[in-house]
Parts: C-alpha cells; sequence; structure tokens
C-alpha cells in the first residue's frame, strides 16, 4: 500500500481523500457464523501498509490471522480456530482446538507436557488461550499524522480453592505500521502463592516459511529436546521440504540480549534472497527461554517460536529442575513483545546487522 501513502502523509491530506478511516484501515469486530467457531468473537486490524491481524477475545485475546498485502504470515492447524466451549484440558486433548494462527498463548499456571504435580492432573499447555477475554475495547486515536490502534481485554483463570490470575492484555499498531505490540501484566489477585508459567507460542507458516527459509538468532546455547531432535541439531536454523510422516523438533535456547535486555529473532523467507521476512522481538527480563518449535510435516510445516519463562516439558519437571517460577498474592509481572515484518532487502539487513552488533561481532 506504500505505493500510494507514505510516512510523511499528513492526517489532514489522507482524511481529505477517504469518507472515513475505515476506507484506510482500522478495527472491526465481527463473529464467526458457522462451524467450530461459531458464535466466536473476533476484531480485524488493517494498517495502510499492509498488515493485517484478527485478535479473538473469546480465545484468551490471542491472534488467529495474520497476513501481509495478503499473504499469510502464520500457519493455521488443521482443526482451525475452535469455539472455546469444545475445549478439554485433559491429556493431549488441548491439540483438538489449537489453531495455530499468529499468537497462541500458554499457561498461566502450567505449561508444556501433561504432568502431575503438586497432586493435580495437568493437560498439555494450560486453559489460558480458551478462555474467554472480558472488558473488551478497542480505540483509534490520531496523535499527530498518524492513528493508533489499540486493544484491550482482561483474561482470568481462577477456580474455587485454586489460583485466581488476571492477565490484562494490550494489543497495539497504527495505520502507518507494518508492526504490533503485545502487552500483558498478569497479577496474582488470589490469597496464596501460584506456580506462573507463561509461553507465547508464535506460529510461522507458508508463505512466510518455506523451504528456503532460514532462522537468524543471537542464540549461544541450544539443548534438544529429544534424541530427534538432537540428530540435526547442526540445521536448526534451516528447513527443507515438507515430508510426511515428519516428528516434531523441539529446541531449548539460551539467548544474548541487547544492553536494554530485548532480544530479536528474524525469520526470512528465502536465505538466498533475503529480501523478506519477520522480526519478533522480546523483553527477555521476564521471558528469559526461548522454545523452538520446528515442524516440517506434511500439512504441518510450521515454526513455533515461542519466547517464556519456561521450558516445555511440563509443570512437574519445571519444580524438579527447581526453575520453576513462583507469583505471590498482589505480585504483578510485566511482558512486553513485538511483531514487524521486514518487507524488503534493506530492513532485512539491517535487523539481521542488529542482532550482529549484541553478539559483540
Amino acid at each position: 500500500m506504500e505505493r500510494w501513502m507514505s510516512k510523511g502523509d499528513s492526517k489532514e491530506a489522507l482524511l481529505s481523500q477517504v469518507g472515513r478511516l475505515s476506507q484506510l484501515g482500522g478495527i472491526s469486530n465481527f463473529v464467526y457464523a458457522d462451524g467450530p467457531a461459531k458464535g466466536t468473537s473476533g476484531l480485524r486490524v488493517r494498517t495502510a501498509s499492509g498488515l493485517e491481524f484478527w485478535v479473538v477475545p473469546d480465545r484468551g485475546m490471542d491472534i488467529y490471522e495474520a497476513s501481509f498485502r495478503s499473504d499469510s504470515l502464520c500457519w493455521q492447524s488443521p482443526s482451525g480456530l475452535v469455539h472455546p466451549s469444545y475445549y478439554s484440558s485433559r491429556g493431549l486433548e488441548w491439540l483438538k482446538s489449537f489453531a495455530g494462527g499468529l499468537l497462541t498463548t500458554c499457561g498461566l499456571t502450567t505449561v508444556g507436557m501433561p504432568s502431575t504435580d503438586d497432586g493435580q492432573e495437568l493437560g498439555l499447555h494450560g486453559s489460558i488461550s480458551n478462555t474467554p477475554a472480558e472488558h473488551v475495547a478497542w480505540t483509534e486515536t490520531w496523535k499527530n499524522d498518524d492513528c493508533h490502534f489499540e486493544i484491550k481485554g482482561r483474561v482470568r483463570e481462577t477456580s474455587v480453592h485454586g489460583p485466581n490470575l488476571l492477565l490484562e492484555r494490550t494489543i497495539s499498531t497504527s495505520l502507518k505500521s507494518k508492526s504490533l505490540t503485545i502487552e500483558d501484566s498478569i497479577e496474582n489477585q488470589g490469597v496464596r502463592d501460584a506456580p506462573l508459567m507463561v509461553l507465547y507460542h508464535f506460529n510461522f507458516g507458508y508463505p512466510l516459511l518455506t523451504p528456503q527459509s532460514q532462522i537468524f538468532t543471537t542464540s549461544r546455547k541450544v539443548d534438544p529436546a529429544t534424541p530427534f531432535a538432537a540428530e540435526s541439531l547442526n540445521e536448526w536454523t534451516i528447513f527443507d521440504a515438507p515430508k510426511r510422516n515428519q516428528m516434531e523438533r523441539v529446541y531449548f535456547h539460551e539467548m544474548e540480549s541487547a544492553d536494554d535486555g530485548w532480544v530479536t529473532v528474524v525469520l526470512v523467507r528465502d536465505r538466498e534472497q533475503l529480501d523478506f521476512g519477520i522480526a519478533l522481538s522480546y523483553d527477555t527480563s521476564t521471558l528469559p527461554q526461548l522454545v523452538q518449535w520446528k515442524m516440517t510435516g506434511e500439512n504441518h510445516f510450521a515454526l513455533g517460536l515461542e519466547p517464556s519463562n519456561c521450558r516445555t516439558l511440563g509443570r512437574h519437571a519445571e519444580r524438579e529442575r527447581g526453575t520453576l517460577q513462583i507469583l505471590e498474592p498482589e505480585q504483578r509481572r510485566n511482558f512486553r513483545l513485538k511483531i514487524e515484518v521486514l518487507d524488503n532487502a534493506k530492513s532485512v539487513k539491517e535487523a539481521i546487522g542488529l542482532m550482529g552488533s549484541q553478539k559483540g561481532n
């Protein structure tokens, strides 16, 4: 869309040529009308630069569809979007309603494999992504010559005699932007200490992810989660064509952060061209881990880049490792992340070069 719009265009110049803002971009709400998603609410966000994403308040304020100039940025699972009423917390049944999409949040008191911990039977990845939000609101506000879009919502994980954690999420972008930011705050509003496990399951897919793709990171140590992942440890940055019956490979990364505590991971569509990609940045002060889910099977050709405060081996394993985080009553923790589209060789080169400077190269 930059063929007709530049960052220097004034508010007055833009609005003089349209009947209303929605002709350029903005936020619109809708409800799915058919299939397993029927009754699920959504918020469609469009920017004039070509970025579009759909926030799903009924699914923990997660992000399902995401595209740039009509090309998808994310992987969508065979199940598609599923209404939260179909969710089951037993064992691996979370996978039956795992939509993929740009972002699926995992947590808030358990992440990873099913386990038994502190007398509780815990299913895969927790319940927060299947919990509807409340107090959902959105705004479109002009600041100087750009219109800022913001969506807010609150999602609560609680039970009688159990934890009472409140997630407050803000997702923001602007009319002229090619990026979006996520700012989360989690507070323990209960009267007991509560486990805190949080993982941001970003899922990238074709045509952004291809057999020619490559990951660029400041990773200084990589631990494979399984013997199968260890077999191709030296190939975790690259991809090949989808294969039938291919198993997943999971890696745990120890990252080198910048002076401000932030880390950036870049995924490029073509490692020969280096002219299109996406940059995922996050604050390591509360998200010290990066989990990589590399899945190159037919029908499941996906890359998960997952900033987190834990690994994905289950809560019992995290407690045994001595790394299980605890949130005390009235204690609050903040998480910040950003996704940016890199739509030309210059922006890709700059993003990769910035990581080199973080490593001290």
